[in-house]
């Protein structure tokens, strides 16, 4: 059996490469799913984004529309074009190509503006890391997370049980906790694409524990439902470090026609919250025909 090439790191995948004024060219993770990984994407069009302005303007939002499912073994190329330039602001449509197939398109928008108004709401209640289970651990009872998860080592995730009632969720909430293990550049865009990038994992976990889903069981996730995301949303109210552990309060308050909307606030370690996250996707109960 021919051993499968080492997958790039997240750094790699961040490094994109500046192929004209307007556009950047990004590497693909390697993961053998069956369309690239959102969160790559979403990672990517923000660092695209990042690289038209100045050094000084942080991205502090991105919206993505997810259009087509992109092929993971394929670069892709993120075409920039600039809508507004002020004096304090700057935003950007982002769209996503392989070939002549548009991935998914973004809506950066980026300040320069430091300090001023702040507050944050509490961090929930947890009873901290040291209470949380590593995924793999949880994963056991349903026969492991399968061989695609190992290509997802740049983060450490752990979970928490619940511990609050559902309350005005559909469910209890799910503290999952996620650091990058990786070395990134210590730039604040790169810390903001690195959480980006994992802000789209265990979201399809959490848009179905009303039904039943056990979180860690990615298996019987896989086998149960099909699922896909729609849409992507990524707000950033300060700095935060990806090396850091983060605390992702995941929540889900609602569905209809089988789109699940699903939320996560995330917290730094001083419990301040550094952004939020909501995504709407299309899930529905697998059938045989069905690519998961």
């Amino acid at each position: 059996m021919t051993a499968r090439a080492a997958l790039p790191t997240l750094a790699d995948l961040l490094a994109l490469e500046q192929v004209d004024d307007r556009t950047w060219r990004g590497m693909t993770d390697g993961v053998p799913l069956p369309q690239l990984f959102g969160g790559q994407l979403v990672a990517q069009s923000l660092v695209a984004a990042g690289r038209s302005v100045d050094e000084h303007v942080l991205p502090h939002s991105i919206h993505t529309s997810f259009l087509r499912g992109g092929l993971p073994d394929e670069p892709v190329d993120y075409r920039v074009e600039v809508l507004r330039d002020g004096r304090q602001t700057a935003t950007r449509e982002v769209s996503a190509w392989q070939g002549e197939r548009l991935v998914c398109r973004s809506t950066v928008s980026s300040t320069s503006l430091m300090g001023g108004l702040a507050h944050s709401r509490p961090a929930p209640a947890t009873e901290g890391l040291e209470a949380a289970v590593d995924l793999h651990v949880l994963a056991e009872p349903d026969g492991g997370l399968g061989e695609f998860w190992d290509d997802f080592s740049a983060f450490e995730i752990r979970v928490e049980p619940p511990l609050v009632p559902a309350d005005h969720w559909a469910s209890a909430p799910q503290n999952v906790w996620m650091r990058c293990t990786q070395d990134l550049p210590d730039d604040p865009l790169s810390h903001r694409a690195a959480i980006a990038y994992a802000s789209d994992l265990m979201l399809m976990s959490t848009a179905v524990t009303p039904h039943g889903h056990t979180t860690g069981h990615e298996t019987s996730l896989a086998r149960r439902w099909w699922a896909v995301s729609l849409d992507h949303a990524v707000w950033f109210h300060r700095d935060a470090d990806a090396g850091d552990w983060l605390l992702f309060e995941h929540s889900t308050s609602a569905a209809g026609g089988s789109r699940a909307l699903v939320d996560a606030a995330v917290f730094a370690p001083d419990g301040t919250q550094t952004c939020r996250i909501t995504q709407e996707a299309l899930v529905r109960p697998a059938r045989p025909h069905q690519e998961i």
